[in-house]
């Protein structure tokens, strides 16, 4: 399965170039200097597992102990496991690509896959129940659908030769370092 690109070359091109700094303090003339168009833009589909974790959160109060179950959908990358994200649940699916577009392989099985999201979510939910107080825990998860997800890659030039930034092509959110060495693999392994 694949999901469709949202965002249009032209749209990418456009966040691309006028990508904002974090920091207020940046001046101008910096801003300036990285906000210049991609030499050349690709659209690239990486390999991602999707699970269901049920979760169950534990709700202390006069009525004692109540735990409500909650599904949660997480993505998993299928070449280096790292990036778990939090996945909408109205992914628009298409079967079949229409135009070619550059992709690589899983890399990883789906049971290992399911290990890393589990083991990654259980720490993201132990960090929210120390600043929450609450004890929520990751009870299963399910099978992994693997799933074909769209990314805009740009090429930008740099003095001493070349660098990339890579755009969600769903929802246009520029990816940050956690997804680049991800990319890097990727790209390693396109022929």
């Amino acid at each position: 399965m694949f999901i469709r690109s949202k965002i249009s070359q032209q749209q990418a091109e456009n966040l691309f170039s006028t990508r904002k700094s974090s920091f207020p303090l940046v001046s101008n003339l910096f801003l300036r200097k990285s906000q210049n168009s991609p030499e050349r833009l690709e659209v690239m589909y990486l390999p991602f597992y999707l699970f269901d974790v049920m979760v169950e959160k534990e709700i202390k109060g006069k009525n004692g102990g109540i735990s409500p179950r909650q599904n949660v959908t997480l993505s998993v990358d299928g070449l280096l496991g790292h990036a778990v994200l939090y996945a909408e649940d109205t992914l628009d699916v298409e079967k079949d690509l229409k135009t070619p577009a550059p992709s690589c392989d899983f890399e990883i099985s789906s049971s290992d896959a399911a290990k890393m999201a589990l083991d990654q979510y259980k720490g993201i939910l132990l960090e929210h129940g120390l600043r929450t107080r609450s004890h929520p825990r990751a009870e299963e998860i399910s099978e992994g659908r693997k799933i074909y997800y769209p990314f805009w890659v740009g090429y930008f030039k740099k003095k001493k030769g070349y660098d990339f930034k890579a755009l969600d092509a769903a929802s246009g959110e520029i990816q940050g370092i956690r997804m680049r060495r991800v990319f890097i693999k990727a790209l390693k392994s396109l022929k």
